[in-house]
């Protein structure tokens, strides 16, 4: 497995290193470590060190491989089996880490949801978005959060599509510790509100007869069927891998019941596809996925289709 780890230095990209550890990775990686500079001039202390009439791009550039090399000892001492190597670059830190993932190819991308506040290297919350929707490969979104011994809990969003599929598949690659816990989750979007929230009690039932109704109202109970077997075939399939696997199906809307469900069970991590199902169907999970890392308590791993 091939990872790559932008890091700015800042507490969210210590923390997404962190939670490498909570992120069923193998035994055995490559992983590189990179660090973007993006400003001709470097901070104050190391102007001080290369002299008031140095080489500021020199200066920035040097402090940048020190920042790099500080990311590459963190991964390589959590993970002493992997290969780790480092990588300080120069440009706009969005295109300069998707044209890096592009030539080195990952497998997984890790960033902080946020950076750092001055405007000097990557300030990785500002490029995030950017690699959830142009990276070629999944992309770790991570939240500072405190760390936990308890069992692992990951949460999987699925709307029935293959790139859903996706997310359990990565699941099921991984390698968890005994007793992590797994929850497929599907929110129902239906077609129609609940009659009563729409109309008054004596028009609901008049429009209750109408044909148009009853034809949508099959059409949300044959969707709720098809999640609750995909959800329940997934979290059987985890099962049998060992996982401590259930499922669930909720009515509402996917960007926010999916947030709202990680947080009421405690979730590590929301593993989300990066696409869904097309523009003529009711769920695009990929439309959601944004809203989900914006706005999510924990880490979430948006997982593209092979």
């Amino acid at each position: 497995m091939r990872i790559l780890i932008a890091y700015d230095g800042s507490p969210f990209a210590a923390a997404a290193i962190e939670d490498l550890c909570r992120a069923g990775l193998p035994q055995q990686a490559e992983a590189i470590v990179v660090s973007v500079a993006h400003r001709g001039w470097p901070e104050a202390s190391a102007v001080s060190e290369e002299g008031q009439f140095g080489n500021p791009w020199k200066a920035t550039m040097k402090e940048t491989e020190a920042l790099a090399e500080e990311g590459r000892k963190r991964v390589q001492s959590r993970f002493p089996a992997w290969s780790v190597s480092s990588e300080a670059l120069w440009g706009d830190p969005a295109k300069t880490l998707l044209k890096t993932i592009e030539v080195w190819k990952p497998d997984l991308v890790v960033v902080g949801s946020h950076g750092r506040s001055t405007p000097v290297r990557i300030l990785l919350g500002s490029v995030s978005t950017e690699l959830i929707h142009h990276a070629p490969c999944s992309v770790r979104v991570v939240r500072g959060h405190k760390k936990t011994e308890s069992p692992i809990k990951i949460l999987i969003a699925t709307d029935g599509s293959e790139h859903a599929q996706a997310c359990t598949d990565a699941v099921a690659r991984r390698s968890w510790p005994e007793g992590t816990r797994v929850r497929v989750l599907a929110v129902m979007q239906r077609l129609v509100p609940t009659l009563p929230a729409m109309v008054p009690a004596l028009e609901a039932q008049t429009f209750a007869t109408e044909p148009a109704y009853r034809v949508i109202e099959e059409s949300d109970q044959r969707e709720s069927v098809k999640l609750r077997r995909t959800t329940e075939s997934s979290a059987g399939y985890l099962h049998g891998l060992g996982l401590m696997a259930n499922s669930v199906v909720i009515d509402g809307d996917p960007s926010q019941e999916i947030n709202a469900e990680a947080e009421r069970w405690g979730a590590d991590c929301v593993f989300v596809g990066a696409r869904g199902l097309g523009a003529l169907d009711r769920f695009l999970l990929g439309s959601v996925s944004g809203a989900v890392v914006h706005h999510a308590h924990c880490a979430v791993e948006v997982v593209r289709h092979p």
